[in-house]
């Protein structure tokens, strides 16, 4: 089987800069677990026509390369044929080559999170690789540590980059908790996607996965729930590498992904009458009350009171706090489990 690359994968040679106040030496060892995605499918002659590149890690020893789901498929379909091909570090100057270009399959997919782990199985001839092989895996960061202006660095090959590794250097620049993104100001751009985010000690904490506007809520009137929003241009949103890790260990196990829940309910008054129009806020554990910090999602009940939350909620702890015009603020704590899908909240009358 003939593997056919892009011509500009062959032809195309760019300057790797490395920016000041990332190691050499750790440098080097996020290197050696990144690598370009090739996926596609095989033409009639069996030869694999590339129609997506990406970026990949591997993060187990054992051959397990993270990457988004969306670098290796269409729409839900997973290409037939997916190579990744690992970096060499010792010259990062020059496109991978194909002494280092290997056969993938799917391990275990989160489509919500569009991420999936491949597991190298062959070389790029399909030889397979004994058990006893080993690559060397990124080492994983913890990201509830990183906080504002922190500096981080983007890995990976996008297109704008030519056919060789490209590091962008950025700061993190704020998180949404509930729909798991790290928020940076670090380029990253189609080709990024599915590769490493770093701390300036090699240490993975993410894996940037897309580009949006970056578009924050405004409380202008001190009520706890966003009335407006304003926008701030662009924004790289990364991966937290807890989602990674956390894959890794079902992976091992042999375990599916915990299901994310579809919450929705309905605001009633203390006799029972529905309240139309009620904010229905779910707050991180162990808040006493609503702010743009520990608001992770919120929704405005219908005239019928029945209100869904946009957001699909990992099971745990929260807090819902609840309020409509003429009845008392409604704060409970939620033990949040698969059978708890649809709420039922009573609001008093306020006190005159």
């Amino acid at each position: 089987m003939i593997l056919r690359l892009p011509a500009r994968f062959c032809l195309l040679l760019a300057l790797l800069h490395l920016p000041a106040g990332l190691e050499a030496s750790n440098l080097k060892d996020a290197l050696a677990s990144v690598g370009q995605i090739l996926a596609g499918d095989n033409d009639r002659s069996g030869n694999t026509q590339v129609r997506l590149e990406g970026s990949g890690v591997v993060v187990g020893a054992e051959g397990i390369v993270v990457t988004n789901s969306h670098v290796v498929s269409e729409g839900d379909r997973f290409f037939s044929s997916i190579y990744f091909n690992l970096l060499d570090p010792k010259h990062p100057y020059a496109p991978p080559d194909r002494s280092r270009l290997y056969r993938v399959e799917v391990l275990l997919k989160n489509p919500e999170r569009d991420l999936v782990l491949l597991r190298i199985v062959a070389n790029a001839d399909g030889k397979p690789f004994p058990t006893s092989q080993t690559f060397a895996a990124i080492q994983l960061g913890d990201s509830s540590k990183l906080d504002f202006l922190d500096e981080i660095y983007a890995v990976g090959f996008p297109k704008a980059g030519g056919s060789t590794v490209t590091i962008t250097r950025g700061q993190v620049s704020g998180k949404e908790e509930l729909e798991d993104w790290i928020k940076t100001d670090a380029q990253v751009t189609h080709g990024n996607s599915g590769g490493a985010a770093v701390t300036k000690e090699g240490k993975l904490i993410g894996v940037p996965t897309q580009v949006r506007p970056d578009i924050q809520p405004v409380d202008t009137d001190n009520d706890g729930f966003p009335d407006t929003s304003v926008s701030f241009g662009a924004v790289g949103l990364i991966r937290p590498v807890e989602i990674v890790a956390r894959m890794l260990e079902d992976a091992r196990k042999g375990q599916p992904q915990a299901e994310r829940l579809e919450v929705k309910g309905l605001v009633l008054s203390q006799v029972g009458e529905s309240i139309g129009q009620a904010l229905v806020g779910l707050l991180k554990a162990g808040s006493r009350e609503a702010s743009l910090e520990n608001l992770l999602t919120w929704a405005r009940a219908d005239q019928n009171g029945i209100f869904k939350f946009p957001l699909p909620i990992p099971p745990g702890e929260y807090v819902i706090r609840a309020r409509a015009a003429g009845y008392e603020t409604h704060l409970e704590t939620l033990h949040l489990k698969q059978q708890d899908k649809n709420l039922l909240i009573r609001l008093g009358p306020a006190e005159p």
